[in-house]
């Protein structure tokens, strides 16, 4: 189970418990706890001795903790035996002993090695107790980790959103990239919502939420974030109705099949309109009929008074009366028939002759063409005359006429064609850039990796892993920022490194970088050379890996 060491002393220290929490036998740390507070460690690990810490914090030089371990008074301890000598102060004896406990603790959080053991007991009088901090040595623990994957597998998937309980988080100091955190955990944000909006790298904000879990302080749910503008819509007030919605009008009646026929056709002449027009004219008025299909429309004459409609309704009345009209003479009345009787006969007619005029074919004219040949290319004497096919000409106003059956053309007299211009080559598109298939050198992978062209890196690391099939290579680390990358790179560029990188999809949707160097032959030889790394790769936390090329994972 990942991180069970630092599970079981968060537990301890949530149930306010007393007693000797240790980890490991020999060597092995021994954290003293009273109501659950840390009040002093002690530790048989080399780096974790109070000796070795006065000599790392520059307390006391090696020369005089030698000198003092030779003359070493057997009654006292070696903190007093120093003071004693004058070499420190009850200060820094202070000073380092704080920092011991504090080494212990955090080491132990970060331990993945051993099964811890708690020892429910009161404390002895003589146990030396130390003010402590408790919580925020935790945190400080916490923040701490090295190991990556641990921590995130512990943590769980990056969609889910915090809840804080209570408010024992305020009395917390926190760094300064974290201060403004807690006024962000009201449920509605993801862990990668508040990594973006609050600028804190993940990892950073996976351990601190990390923390606020173990610690009680907060709950996480893998939940969406809350949509806020949905939210806003919900709780606001529905604006008042002012009138009650009007009814859709009633759909327009249809007019029957038949009546729009019989509609359709009657002329759309007003003859009403154009009988009264001509009642006025004198009975020895002679009406003069104009062409009634001219070729080409005539423009309305402007000047044409309309007829006077004169509305006038009585009080109280929404109808529209009708213009007095003059009485009729006998004459009008008995010349009206034969005046619509001829008009009539004029609309057929006109009807008649449009469609014949639409049916006519369009004279063919002949094409610019024709009139601008030289005079040396007439056509010679005794040849027949063929005229040169003509495209009819589209007109907007009127339909195209129907096609109609053209006679063959007899051929024309040969004619000597002219020169022809040569005509321009065609121009050859430049060739696409050919992708290179090489496997690039060792310096031009370090040189893309340390300029930060990841596309490249990427890509040569694709052509190096191919090349790599039945081998075995060392995985460095698994890094998500590319500054990271780059300092693992700066730190193996003294050892003129074989690195190349390959993507791997984690299970929060990013996609992260495996930093692989070297080609081995078997794992034996890659756990030899894992052994001549850096020494920050082999710090506590980091854990280099031999990989068979064609077995290096793509996912997590």
């Amino acid at each position: 189970m990942s991180l069970l060491v630092l599970k079981d002393l968060f537990a301890r220290h949530r149930a306010r418990a007393t007693g000797l929490w240790r980890l490991g036998q020999e060597p092995g740390r021994t954290i003293f706890m009273e109501s659950g507070d840390v009040v002093f460690a002690v530790s048989t690990h080399p780096l974790d001795r109070l000796t070795h810490l006065l000599v790392e914090r520059g307390k006391i030089t090696q020369a005089q903790l030698d000198y003092a371990m030779a003359n070493l008074n057997p009654a006292m301890s070696i903190g007093k035996n120093l003071i004693e000598m004058g070499f420190i102060t009850q200060r820094d004896l202070l000073d380092v002993a704080r920092a011991q406990v504090e080494r212990v603790v955090w080491a132990s959080l970060a331990s993945l090695e051993g099964t811890p053991t708690f020892e429910a007991k009161d404390l002895d009088a003589t146990t030396v107790r130390l003010p402590f901090d408790t919580a925020a040595m935790l945190l400080a623990g916490v923040l701490g980790l090295k190991d990556r994957e641990r921590v995130l597998e512990e943590l769980g998937p990056l969609n889910q959103v915090v809840v804080l309980e209570g408010r024992r988080h305020q009395d917390l100091a926190l760094p300064p990239d974290l201060m403004k955190l807690p006024i962000l955990l009201d449920g509605s944000r993801t862990l990668l919502e508040l990594s973006r909006e609050a600028g804190v790298e993940p990892f950073r904000l996976g351990a601190f939420v990390l923390f606020l879990r173990e610690m009680g302080w907060a709950r996480l749910h893998e939940l969406p974030p809350l949509d806020r503008h949905a939210l806003e819509l919900a709780l606001d007030t529905p604006e008042a109705v002012l009138s009650q919605t009007l009814p859709d009008p009633a759909p327009a009646p249809q007019t029957p099949l038949f009546a729009e026929i019989h509609a359709s056709q009657l002329p759309t002449t007003n003859l009403d309109h154009l009988s009264e027009a001509l009642d006025q004219l004198g009975a020895d008025d002679e009406v003069e009929l104009e062409d009634p299909f001219p070729p080409e429309p005539e423009p309305l004459v402007a000047g044409e008074p309309a007829l006077p409609i004169h509305h006038q309704a009585t009080e109280g009345s929404t109808e529209r009366l009708e213009p007095p009209t003059a009485p009729e003479s006998p004459a009008s009345t008995s010349r009206r028939p034969a005046i619509l009787l001829s008009l009539l006969i004029m609309l057929a007619l006109g009807w008649f002759g449009l469609s014949r005029y639409r049916r006519s074919p369009t004279p063919k004219a002949k094409p610019a063409q024709e009139a601008t040949k030289p005079a040396t290319e007439a056509t010679p004497p005794g040849a027949p005359k063929v005229d040169p096919p003509v495209t009819p000409k589209a007109e907007t106003t009127t339909p195209a006429p129907e096609p109609t059956k053209a006679e063959p053309a007899k051929p024309e007299p040969s004619k000597p064609e002219p020169a022809r211009a040569p005509e321009p080559a065609p121009v050859k598109a430049a060739p696409a850039k050919p992708e290179v298939t090489a496997v690039p050198s060792k310096a031009d992978r370090l040189q893309a990796i340390t300029q930060g062209n990841w596309k490249l890196a990427l890509a040569q690391g694709a052509a190096q892993r191919k090349a790599l099939q039945g081998r075995w290579s060392l995985r460095l680390e698994i890094a998500c920022q590319g500054s990271t990358v780059q300092h693992a790179a700066d730190l193996m560029k003294a050892q003129d490194p074989d690195l190349f990188l390959v993507p791997m999809a984690m299970r929060d949707g990013r996609t992260c970088y495996q930093v692989f160097v070297g080609s081995f032959g078997s794992e034996a030889a890659a756990k030899a050379a894992a052994k001549r790394l850096p020494a920050p790769f082999l710090a506590e936390g980091n854990r280099p890996k031999p990989f068979r090329v064609a077995q290096i994972p793509d996912r997590q």
